[in-house]
């Protein structure tokens, strides 16, 4: 049986929204947990860095989209890895 049962509703912007899913995402918990553990000021750790997430999901969509691109998009693209990588 769930012992949570109330909710409360807050209003954020589309970005403010996704930047909470993702900060929610480097520490591999839900939303909901996330925000519950901030609001209680529990400790909240990353399970991983922001800027490797961000290499991460440029690596993943060059994966998807490499039999779509030309060659000079695919360069490209890989130049944006290294250049976050650099960062």
């Amino acid at each position: 049986m769930r012992s949570k049962t109330l909710g409360i509703n807050v209003r954020v912007t589309a970005a403010e929204k996704e930047k909470l899913i993702q900060n929610a995402n480097f520490c591999s918990l839900s939303l909901s947990e996330y925000l519950r553990r901030l609001g209680l000021g529990k400790d909240i750790e990353a399970t991983i860095r922001e800027k490797d997430y961000r290499v991460f999901r440029l690596l993943k969509q060059l994966k998807s989209d490499t039999g779509l691109l030309e060659k000079d998009e695919i360069i490209r693209r890989i130049d944006l890895v290294l250049e976050e990588l650099q960062k």
